[in-house]
């Protein structure tokens, strides 16, 4: 299944090109063709520490900010795709790439984290693996488009609190909410919304990110820092301990910390 996507490129030698349509295809449609013996060209652009943890069987690793300067030989049909919550990465990536002779670029809907929701084969080994979980930031979160997001709220007025929790239909409009899981997941269509878990920095948003794992669902994102982050408009001053923690942000920075 295919859907066409219009980007908007970001990187200056595309601005006069303005818009490009690259294809969307659905982790069915991918796990169909790779099947059915399709000659595919799979690329992840995630960073290569994420690539050597785990990536979909064949894929190659170019990172998204080497798409633009990295020479190929006409590959064919080739299908980008990213950890699934950095969508405006990897539209960039994908246009870039598309401007090469003798590449038909197609975007995984939903990225990776489509992928691993649909049961779909990694090269994850057997054993018993360090937890890691997803982080996005404030900043990230602020630019995402609303559309593809759903914030689990599972935050608790205490009676320590100095201040009301914040709204967040103010502080992210159009994004809808959810108050448990089954909520945050029912009636997906397509490629799954991004699960954006918001606790009170209490650790909350882990334990309910597990139970998501177990559940299949991977598309999802904690809030680094939770209610406090969000009091503090995403301004530094707070550090969360996430040991093993994966931020989606591909930053070195820590958790809480603004971007």
């Amino acid at each position: 299944m295919r859907r066409t996507l219009f980007l908007l490129i970001g990187f200056p030698a595309l601005l006069a090109v303005g818009l490009l349509p690259v294809s969307g295809l659905t982790v069915a449609g991918l796990q169909e063709q790779l099947a059915g013996g399709g000659k595919i060209t799979v690329i992840d652009i995630r960073s290569p520490l994420n690539f050597r943890q785990e990536h979909i069987p064949g894929a190659i690793n170019i990172p998204a900010s080497l798409c633009p300067h990295k020479n190929l030989p006409p590959l064919g049909q080739v299908v980008v795709y990213g950890d699934g919550l950095d969508g405006d990465a990897v539209e960039t990536a994908a246009a870039a790439l598309a401007k090469k002779p003798g590449l038909k670029v197609e975007v995984l809907e939903g990225g990776f984290a489509a992928w691993k929701s649909s049961q779909g084969l990694t090269t994850r080994g057997p054993g018993v693996k360090r937890e890691t979980f997803n982080y996005i930031t404030y900043a990230r979160l602020k630019a995402m488009k609303a559309d593809g997001v759903v914030l689990l709220d599972m935050r608790k007025l205490t009676p320590s609190a100095s201040q009301a929790l914040t709204d967040l239909n103010a502080e992210f409009p159009g994004m809808r909410q959810a108050r448990s899981s089954a909520e945050a997941v029912r009636g997906a269509s397509g490629a799954p919304p991004l699960v954006v878990l918001i606790d009170n920095g209490d650790g909350t948003s882990e334990a309910e990110a597990r139970r998501l794992k177990t559940g299949g669902t991977h598309s999802y994102a904690i809030l680094a820092g939770g209610e406090l982050i969000l009091a503090r408009k995403g301004q530094a001053g707070l550090q969360r301990n996430a040991p093993g923690a994966v931020s989606t942000t591909k930053s070195t920075s820590p958790p809480g910390a603004a971007k």
